[in-house]
């Protein structure tokens, strides 16, 4: 009897290992340049094998962006919900939303292309992406209005307050030229959001 070496755990440690070589060839050649050979040979596979998880290098880069979003939606709604006080949870987020690797993306001579890359080939992921992090926003603001320790008066609803909220943190990152200073000022946001919010 044979034993299955196509587990979901061996398929999963997988296509990690090529995500993460593809993310490295991404950054370090840019989207148009790189090739499954590129990505294979980082990933330590045969390009045959990288063919049996991504038909291609959209799909790869398509894939990097969903875990992206899938892995910043989850860490960000841990934190908010954690958090002592809007301050607090709105400074953890905003970092979240930046970790490491984000300033190796921000320092590679091809990440204005990447950056590209993501609105042409991963354009609906991205989008579904961005108004999911919106509604983790949305959601925590809508159970911290009524549990009290968020305030919305003057604000609207937590949709409206948390697309403002949203967008001033895309803003700063879209605008960002270097990684320290792009920290620095989201910082800067997050307390002056959380301090709006905190009831007085």
């Amino acid at each position: 009897m044979q034993v299955d070496t196509a587990s979901p755990e061996r398929a999963d440690e997988k296509q990690a290992a090529i995500l993460n070589a593809a993310f490295d060839a991404f950054r370090t050649y840019g989207f148009r340049r790189v090739s499954m050979a590129d990505i294979a040979r980082g990933a330590g596979m045969s390009r045959a094998a990288i063919y049996l998880h991504f038909k291609n290098k959209e799909a790869i880069f398509t894939a990097l962006v969903q875990s992206y979003f899938d892995q910043a939606a989850v860490r960000m709604a841990e934190e908010l919900a954690g958090a002592a006080t809007p301050e607090a949870g709105l400074r953890a987020a905003f970092a979240l939303k930046v970790a490491k690797p984000f300033d190796a993306l921000m320092t590679s001579p091809h990440g204005d292309e990447l950056m590209d890359a993501k609105k042409t080939v991963a354009e609906d992921i991205a989008a579904a992406g961005e108004a999911r992090l919106r509604g983790v926003i949305a959601d925590w603001l809508d159970t911290a209005a009524r549990d009290g320790t968020v305030t919305l008066d003057g604000f609207g609803s937590a949709a409206q307050t948390a697309s403002v909220i949203y967008e001033g943190l895309h803003g700063v990152v879209m605008s960002a030229t270097d990684y320290d200073r792009m920290l620095s000022d989201l910082d800067r946001l997050a307390r002056m959001f959380g301090r709006a919010l905190t009831p007085g």
